[in-house]
């Protein structure tokens, strides 16, 4: 085998080498680029004396396009938190219909519902049916071949209250109601 032929045979390995690591960087590319537009949902909830309020945030670094979204009581399901709300004696500060479809942007939020309340029953009665309500959000990033789900259950809005009690409120409550 000559120089020249030895050369050559170099040339060729050393262009496959280079094939083949540019095929694999490339996945690796693609692969990073759809990571780095990943969304993340999450279901926050606010309660204070001033304020009950339920938000979907987008934590992540793409776009969260919400595919579906179904909030349950046991009983009941809706597409809308406020569907399974108690009626009240006050407007509510903020809240939001279905939001099949919308995006969320990186950073974003989404208002389910919000309510200053205005005195303890209503407080009581908003946080009671926040603590039996489960929320599930089906969501997808930009390029929607992956589906994400999120599920939270309201049971943190049950914390103000001692279990061993809410029966005898409820009964007392039922009274004064009469």
């Amino acid at each position: 085998m000559s120089t020249t032929d030895i050369l050559a045979l170099a040339a060729v390995i050393i262009s496959v080498v280079s094939i083949v690591a540019t095929v694999v960087f490339s996945l690796l590319q693609q692969k990073h680029n759809k990571n780095s537009v990943r969304p993340i949902c999450e279901i926050k909830f606010a309660d204070y004396e001033d304020k009950i309020a339920v938000y979907l945030r987008n934590y992540g670094t793409g776009p969260l396009i919400i595919k579906e979204i179904v909030c349950k009581d046991g009983e009941r399901s809706a597409p809308t938190l406020l569907a399974l709300m108690p009626r009240i004696n006050h407007p509510w500060s903020d809240y939001t219909e279905d939001v099949t479809g919308w995006t969320i942007p990186v950073d974003g939020k989404v208002t389910l519902i919000e309510l200053e309340p205005i005195n303890e029953d209503e407080k009581y009665k908003v946080r009671t049916t926040l603590e039996q309500i489960t929320i599930e959000i089906v969501y997808t990033d930009v390029y929607g071949k992956s589906k994400f789900t999120k599920n939270r259950k309201g049971d943190f809005f049950g914390r103000h209250y001692d279990r061993r009690f809410v029966g005898e409120r409820k009964k007392e409550k039922e009274k004064v109601l009469k």
